[in-house]
């Protein structure tokens, strides 16, 4: 019996979805971009870069107090993955 193959845009660009949080878990704002990134964890690796020089869509440069929800809902491997700042 054959199986049915599953053709999925695997190339991108992704629009990725970052949701900032307050510590208290109150919504703050939010940002996206575009990714030429393949893979999720090249994906998360980039926003990490962004964290760290603390520019990140969404929120003025500098700021990097917030937690924050990550997401790329076009992605075939979607799942979120959540960002907690250093203290």
């Amino acid at each position: 019996m054959p199986q049915d193959k599953i053709v999925v845009n695997y190339t991108g660009p992704w629009n990725v979805k970052l949701i900032y949080f307050k510590d208290t878990g109150k919504y703050y704002s939010d940002g996206s971009y575009l990714s030429q990134r393949i893979h999720l964890w090249e994906i998360w690796d980039e926003v990490d870069q962004m964290f760290k020089k603390k520019k990140r869509p969404g929120l003025v440069d500098g700021n990097n107090e917030f937690y924050t929800l990550i997401e790329v809902p076009d992605h075939p491997y979607n799942h979120p993955r959540l960002w907690i700042p250093e203290r």
